[in-house]
């Protein structure tokens, strides 16, 4: 009897387990799916054309990324706060074609939330397929909030500016251990099923518990940063309009070349940080009303689903393209390395001969603009030095003036 009744208080738990875990990837499926008017499966002409697009995006944001993190570190002078700060970018736009792209993959071949491991291996690559996938994002949106602060430092306090870059690995330390923290419940929700024959990687949380995190990641991820942001590049351009403005820029002909670049590296950045949040935006919008509009008032299309979270993980090879064509330093980088590739078993190739001498007129110029504090400093100690020497000498301006009044 005692056997009998526990045998039976056992295959109760199975089935409410079982139970459970239907509940939770019902709950999982209509916050993805919004209603079962998009529950259809892909033509097969479809699912092609989706697999190949990821297929070329994956090994083009590998390659791009790649790119990014070699020139920096083939080139010291590169070595600047703002470059080191990308290529943590670059890092983590690393972890998306490695763990974000193939599962994409998969749900577009198998259907939606499916995984094709089973048993602890899958149940555990599945919590970190979804924890690496979304520390990407997160690292990536501090890190565009840490190049803000960075270039809000060198407009505003050039003097101060000097001391961000030996503290610098400190902050993408903090920015990496932040996101962890943010991401970790992950771990603990994220676990696997089998129905019907096929496994399931999903979320397990309620409907309710699943609205309050979402609103908690969009607010922590997407809306304090982006009004950061904001707020500090007004600052900056603000500040630079002002200088313009009373003719700061023409008090020293010699720093047109340094006041050239930093408006480069400005307007690359504002360009990443806008890249970044138009392809956020709309999977934000899709996630919003996938989750918080009733059930059965609207209809999304899996196409809309497919466009916005492509969108979201393009992201990373956009910024590849933005770098090299807002900034001549990565451009040559870039060049360099493929014409060492391409070209390495041909000892007379047009192309890397261009780019050597390409190479070497940047970096006379970059020693001539210099002038004559080269004393094997770094571009951001330079650049320090050259603001501090025009404050100086705009203050002496300034006292010759008044003296003459």
């Amino acid at each position: 009897m005692l056997v009998f009744l526990k045998r039976l208080s056992t295959r109760f738990r199975t089935v409410t387990k079982i139970s459970s875990l239907r509940n939770s990837l019902r709950t999982a499926m209509s916050a993805n799916n919004t209603t079962s008017c998009i529950i259809t499966e892909d033509p097969i002409a479809a699912k092609v054309c989706k697999t190949l697009a990821y297929c070329l995006l994956l090994v083009v944001s590998l390659l791009g990324n790649t790119l990014i993190i070699m020139v920096v570190y083939r080139d010291n002078k590169m070595w600047t706060t703002t470059n080191l700060l990308i290529v943590n970018m670059a890092v983590s736009d690393l972890l998306v074609p490695i763990f974000a792209m193939p599962r994409a993959n998969v749900e577009i071949l198998y259907g939606n939330l499916r995984w094709l491991i089973d048993g602890v291996l899958g149940e555990t690559l599945c919590k970190l397929t979804a924890f690496f996938q979304d520390i990407s994002t997160a690292v990536s949106v501090q890190t565009l909030v840490a190049i803000a602060v960075d270039r809000f430092y060198a407009v505003w306090f050039p003097l101060k500016a000097a001391r961000i870059k030996p503290r610098v690995k400190y902050v993408i330390l903090l920015i990496w251990w932040i996101s962890t923290l943010i991401h970790a419940p992950y771990l603990y929700g994220f676990k696997i099923g089998t129905f019907s024959g096929k496994t399931y990687c999903f979320l397990g949380w309620s409907r309710s518990v699943t609205k309050i995190v979402f609103l908690l990641l969009i607010i922590i991820i997407y809306v304090i940063p982006l009004m950061l942001i904001t707020i500090l590049y007004s600052l900056i351009v603000k500040k630079l309009r002002r200088q313009t403005l009373y003719g700061v820029r023409n008090l020293v002909v010699h720093f047109s070349s340094r006041e050239k670049r930093n408006r480069n590296v400005l307007k690359m950045s504002l360009a990443i940080v806008v890249v970044f949040f138009l392809s956020m935006s709309p999977f934000v919008v899709y996630l919003s009303v996938s989750l918080f509009s009733p059930e059965g008032k609207f209809c999304l299309s899996k196409d809309f689903r497919f466009v916005t979270q492509y969108l979201v993980h393009s992201n990373g090879i956009i910024n590849f393209f933005t770098y090299f064509t807002f900034n001549q330093s990565y451009r040559r980088g870039f060049l360099s390395i493929l014409s060492r590739i391409f070209c390495s078993c041909c000892s007379k190739c047009s192309w890397r001969q261009e780019v050597e001498m390409t190479s070497r007129i940047g970096q006379e110029s970059h020693a001539a603009s210099a002038g004559t504090v080269n004393f094997g400093m770094d571009s951001d100690t330079k650049d320090v030095v050259l603001t501090g020497l025009r404050s100086v000498e705009s203050a002496e301006l300034k006292v010759f003036e008044n003296g003459n009044m």
